[in-house]
């Protein structure tokens, strides 16, 4: 019989950056006149009249199937997109509408770049009996006789070691059954990094990085 090919879903993928300023530097009504003049279509929202200065957060407009979201209070501004590498490019595209309309180069006082993005992953296997297989037995016997019954390990989470969530540089895995359909896995993923070239270097290999973890786990 043929082994099942393991195959890659994209549920969600966003990539961006957070920028090191006090006061988020684009005006929301200048970002939306060059989004709009540059063919992106505008998210319906009131907008208040100079000078009043306009707090968002959420999607400001979309070209095709990417948006573009801010959050201007944490001074994020990003694409979301159908693949990390698809974001990437549309949020490049962004840096130079910006730069060349507005005059702010979204790659300058860069506190990190950042990559989000969940998948599924098919392989044939049960997830929930693979990940078990490589859980920590001592420690999980240990766990069922405190709770009272058996249990077994239900996701594996990986972060950067000797950092933490709240560091600029930070990476976060995590593999779990999928929540609607048991067959699949279900991966979130996680990366934050200061350097722009690093970011870049994750995001381009990433799909095969994760079915090389699923390969680890099912062995």
């Amino acid at each position: 019989m043929n082994a099942v090919q393991p195959k890659v879903t994209i549920q969600d993928a966003r990539y961006g950056v957070r920028l090191d300023y006090l006061i988020f530097p684009i005006d929301f009504r200048d970002l939306r006149r060059v989004l709009a003049k540059n063919g992106y279509e505008l998210s319906h929202v009131n907008v208040p009249p100079p000078p009043t200065r306009v707090r968002f957060s959420g999607e400001i407009g979309r070209k095709g199937e990417t948006a573009v979201e801010v959050e201007s209070d944490g001074g994020d501004i990003w694409v979301v997109g159908r693949s990390l590498q698809e974001a990437q490019s549309s949020f490049e595209e962004l840096v130079k509408v910006v730069d060349s309309e507005i005059g702010v180069l979204l790659h300058d006082n860069v506190k990190f770049y950042w990559a989000m993005g969940h998948y599924r992953i098919a392989t044939g296997k049960a997830p929930h009996s693979e990940i078990a297989k490589v859980e920590n037995k001592e420690c999980v016997n240990q766990f069922s006789k405190i709770i009272g019954q058996d249990l077994s390990s239900f996701s594996i989470r990986l972060g950067s070691k000797n950092a933490t969530p709240n560091d600029a540089t930070w990476t976060d895995i995590a593999i779990e059954p999928d929540t609607i359909d048991e067959r699949l896995y279900h991966v979130g993923v996680a990366f934050r990094n200061p350097d722009k070239e690093t970011t870049e270097t994750f995001v381009k290999d990433l799909e095969n990085r994760l079915l090389r973890l699923i390969k680890v786990i099912e062995g």
